[in-house]
């Protein structure tokens, strides 16, 4: 019998009978799963449908994993999104229930007519296998029956074998984690959000066979709802892991979902929840489930890493996440806020590794004298791997000490490979070892593929591309960097402009660091604008950015080697060689 009772909630109105999900009066897409799910967990609002109950009703003839459900209430989630208001909630370990209390708006005890009873008459008999008016014809109409019935259990079997096949991922090779959505109703918590995103990033991009494109990539959808195939393209990855955290009290409840970005199809979602002392053994649970769902096989070394998860102390962690939170918004100020983030978690716990790894990160990009900044990165480095040797980032930052300020290129080596040993996805460690390599004979191109794959594993940050530019020039390939940064970046790179200046386009060169000198005041970038005014001819403007490069020497710190490429190409020596003096004494970068 047809159902007629139909249900409202918020701006949703369902209809059984159409099967048919409508918001504002247009209709939503569902899969028929999810519809199901939505009708079961409608029709018993208020109340707690249990994870049995509905897999019993969804999949009454089937042995299905429970993964399955959670896709379907992943996806209803997203199609009831309205303005953060959150339909469905998870009761761990029990169901799933609807949030509020949907309306009755038509009865069926008062839409039976005599022609719904007709059609249930008719349906009565012919599952009796008899139609009305034949009567004695049974005999005849069961062969015909039978007939129907292996047609259609052949045709459930080929439907079974195609859905299994439709339901087995294509090998990935890559794939983004995108920002965790904050849950917990509380603005203030975003920095925890971000944090645990980063996190998880970090641990996926441990697993050596996939390629994990790093977090400045993906921040850039935070908050944004693209399409997961144009995602998928806009990042060149074969899939994306999307889901939710909650933050409340101690406790941590973490919603994960792997989809095929190529398809726009969900291959597995779970939910984990634990005590935040156990937090970096939840990601690991994370981590772990998806290495299995996309048929990776996790090294010895991969395993026995993701199954021994320290404690942490949750006052320490949460300071250590604020710092993170800030560190990633590269500015003065936020940088200085990291650091007294850091400092606070140390002195929670002094045996916080990833808060002296956090601590070297934000020393390393401070806009202090090397003098001052690197000698607190190498200790606070050294720290973080006295206390866990498994954290790539502190090998990356005290490699990048050893190159730059150090000159130790033997030790810049060894830590460089210890970190992408460990971590084969860190495009800062990728680009740390391309600086490497550019200083060493006869290996420019390796320097050049590494800063490659720093820019592939982050594709959408220009810093990025920046640096890989910045690689080609100093490589001088001119040609090649110009034809990089013609494809991502604005044209107001003075990279750009040298590059032109170089292979003597002097009209293209002087547009460009004209763009430069009318965006920002930052002196290396102006350093390198003024150089190629100097190369493309134009010394009267070469020479007026250079007095405001020294007048900003005089109240911060200038890194000297810049001011000394000015006066070089401008063809005065002595200044030239004064100001490179003066950068080797502050051990300059």
């Amino acid at each position: 019998m047809p159902i007629k009772r139909i249900y409202e909630f918020g701006s949703f109105r369902i209809d059984p009978d159409q099967r048919q999900l409508l918001r504002d009066g247009k209709a939503v897409p569902l899969t028929p799963k999810a519809f199901e799910t939505l009708l079961a967990l409608v029709e018993d609002s208020g109340r707690v449908v249990k994870k049995d109950d509905l897999m019993k009703r969804l999949w009454p003839d089937a042995f299905v994993e429970e993964a399955n459900l959670a896709q379907n209430i992943w996806s209803l989630r997203r199609a009831l999104d309205t303005n953060g208001i959150q339909y469905i909630e998870t009761v761990p370990k029990l169901g799933y229930r609807l949030t509020v209390k949907a309306k009755v708006v038509a009865d069926p005890e008062k839409n039976v007519g005599p022609a719904t009873m007709s059609r249930v008459k008719i349906a009565e008999t012919v599952s009796l296998g008899t139609i009305p008016g034949t009567r004695g014809n049974r005999r005849r109409v069961a062969p015909i029956s039978v007939a129907a019935v292996l047609l259609v259990g052949l045709g459930f079997m080929a439907w079974w074998a195609k859905s299994r096949a439709a339901n087995t991922p294509a090998h990935i090779h890559s794939l983004a984690v995108l920002p965790l959505e904050n849950l917990s109703q509380d603005p203030e918590q975003e920095y925890f959000a971000d944090g645990m995103t980063d996190e998880l990033i970090t641990d996926v991009a441990k697993i050596h066979s996939l390629r994990v494109i790093s977090r400045n990539s993906v921040m850039q959808y935070k908050g944004k709802h693209k399409p997961v195939p144009q995602i998928g393209r806009d990042l060149k990855v074969d899939a994306v892991i999307e889901g939710t955290v909650t933050h409340a009290g101690d406790r941590v409840r973490i919603t994960a979902q792997l989809i095929d970005a190529r398809e726009d199809r969900h291959l597995w979602a779970d939910t984990y929840e634990g005590d935040l002392r156990n937090v970096l053994a939840l990601q690991d649970e994370v981590t772990t489930a998806i290495a299995r769902q996309i048929s990776i096989q996790l090294t010895p070394q991969e395993q026995t890493e993701f199954s021994q998860a320290r404690t942490v102390n949750p006052e320490a962690h949460q300071a250590y996440l604020r710092g993170l939170y800030e560190l990633r918004h590269n500015s003065v100020d936020s940088n200085g806020k990291a650091i007294e983030h850091f400092q606070h978690a140390i002195v929670i716990d002094p045996n916080d590794a990833l808060a002296y790894a956090g601590l070297a990160v934000a020393y390393t990009g401070s806009p202090d004298a090397p003098k001052v900044s690197m000698p607190k990165a190498k200790a606070a480095a050294l720290k973080a791997i006295e206390l866990d040797d498994s954290l790539a980032e502190a090998h990356s930052e005290l490699g990048l000490v050893k190159l730059v300020y150090e000159w130790d290129w033997r030790g810049a080596e060894q830590e460089l490979r210890r970190a992408l040993e460990l971590n084969p996805n860190s495009s800062l460690a990728h680009m740390h070892y391309g600086r490497y390599l550019l200083f060493v004979p006869h290996r420019t191109d390796e320097a050049i593929q590494n800063c490659q794959r720093a820019y592939d594993l982050d594709p959408a940050v220009p810093a990025e591309l920046d640096d890989f530019v910045g690689i080609l020039y100093f490589a001088r390939r001119y040609t090649d960097a110009i034809n990089e940064a013609a494809k991502e970046l604005e044209d107001n790179s003075p990279l750009l402009a040298m590059s032109y200046a170089e292979l003597g386009h002097r009209e293209q060169a002087q547009a460009v660091a004209a763009r430069v000198e009318a965006s920002t005041k930052n002196p290396t970038m102006l350093a390198q604008a003024a150089a190629a005014y100097a190369v493309a001819g134009n010394k009267k403007r070469a020479y007026a950015l250079l007095e405001e490069i020294v007048a900003q020497a005089n109240q911060n710190y200038v890194c000297g080697m810049n001011v000394a490429a000015v006066y070089s190409t401008l063809g005065d020596k002595d200044q030239a060689m004064a100001w490179l003096e003066k950068a080797y004494r502050d051990r300059s970068v």
